[in-house]
Formats: structure tokens, C-alpha cells, sequence
């Protein structure tokens, strides 16, 4: 992240803060987006222990993982006291487009694939319910990261059909609801590209119970 962003945005703040090259850093990263349970947070630390040789070498064992968590917890809430604007506008409109019949996944799914997965399956529980299915977006789990360092989300879009009829109106939909919920976006207007949210995300991180399956 260049160093004029770094410098106003919140989730960098505290004394360990989002890196990408280290195993607390990644964990902050986690902490930062704030979909992770606090059981999946632990897990997370328990492989970084078992394949990181400088956390062991810092003496920070499977025994210290709850504390390490709770720690790293308390920084990022000391300085992100409430969700920034981007990230209430954010969440509301995903919410908003699901009643309005596209399905959303943020951050499920290591690749396109897996993401189209989950997306697929949320349509199906939602169309079994009884309501409309228009398309669906998407944010894979590097999409939503990335969001974290570059200030940008990547958002896929489409429609549940072979043609992919309707996908560009699918599209327009997204971009007028995050703009009727003042976010800034970068589109060019065509289904072959991704709408872009632009702006920092920072949510207080709050314990979501672990997804049962």
C-alpha cells in the first residue's frame, strides 16, 4: 500500500497491523475484513505456528494462541471504533441487492471457481425459499485481502444462464445501488470487467459464530 493511503487509513493503526509477508500480519488482515470466527482466527494462528519458524522462534506456541488472538483483537479495535462509511455502505447494499434478487459472496472461496460455487448455492437456497434469483457478484477470499492493501474491491458479477443474457444488466443494477449508497466506484460500464468499490473498509472485528456447513 502506497504511504499516503497507509497513513489515513485506520486498519494500519495499531501496533501490528495487515502485512501479507507475515504470519501476525496475515492474521491482522483476517481480523481487518472481519468475516472469521474467533474458533477459525485460532485455527489460522495453530497452521501459522506449525509452518512458520520465526513465530516459534518468538516462543509464540499453541498454548499462547488464545492470548495472541485476543491481543491482536484489542489493537484493531482500539483504533477501529466503528465501521468506516465504505463499509456500511458496503454491507447495506449487499444486503439490499439480495432482496432484490442477486446473490452475493464476499470473500468465500480461494479461487473464481469456489466463489461461483458459493454464490450458486446461496441462489438455490434463496430461489427454494420462494424468491426471485436475478444474478449474483462476487469477491473471492484474495479480492476481499487485497481490498484490505490497495483500498479497491474487486466485485465479479453474472447470471445463473449458459448465455450469459442479462449479466450486463445484473451489473448495472450492482453499480446503482453502491452509488444510490454514495460508494465510489471505477466501471467502465461492461459486463467483460469488474466493478471496482474504491475507499477504506475497516469494520471493529465482533466474534461471528463459526459456519456449521
Amino acid at each position: 500500500m502506497p504511504t499516503d493511503l497507509r497513513d489515513s487509513d485506520v486498519n494500519f493503526s495499531g501496533e501490528f497491523v495487515p502485512d501479507p509477508d507475515t504470519a501476525l500480519g496475515r492474521l491482522m488482515t483476517r481480523i481487518c475484513i472481519g468475516t472469521d470466527s474467533r474458533d477459525e482466527l485460532e485455527d489460522r494462528l495453530r497452521w501459522e505456528i506449525a509452518t512458520d519458524t520465526a513465530l516459534r522462534d518468538a516462543d509464540i506456541t499453541e498454548a499462547a494462541v488464545p492470548e495472541v488472538v485476543d491481543w491482536l483483537i484489542r489493537d484493531h479495535n482500539k483504533h477501529v471504533l466503528f465501521p468506516s462509511h465504505l463499509a456500511l455502505g458496503l454491507i447495506s447494499g449487499l444486503e439490499r441487492l439480495t432482496g432484490e434478487g442477486v446473490v452475493f459472496g464476499f470473500g468465500e472461496g480461494s479461487d473464481v471457481s469456489q466463489a461461483l460455487t458459493a454464490v450458486s448455492n446461496a441462489a438455490n437456497t434463496l430461489a427454494g425459499e420462494g424468491h426471485p434469483v436475478e444474478g449474483y457478484c462476487f469477491s473471492t477470499v484474495s479480492d476481499v485481502e487485497r481490498m484490505i492493501f490497495e483500498q479497491r474491491l474487486y466485485i465479479g458479477f453474472g447470471v445463473f444462464n449458459e448465455t450469459g443474457e442479462g449479466a450486463l444488466a445484473v451489473g448495472e443494477h450492482i453499480a446503482r445501488v453502491f452509488r444510490e449508497n454514495d460508494l465510489p466506484l471505477d466501471w467502465d460500464g461492461s459486463e467483460d470487467h469488474r466493478i471496482q468499490v474504491v475507499g477504506s473498509y475497516a469494520v471493529p472485528y465482533i466474534d461471528a459464530p463459526a459456519d456449521e456447513g
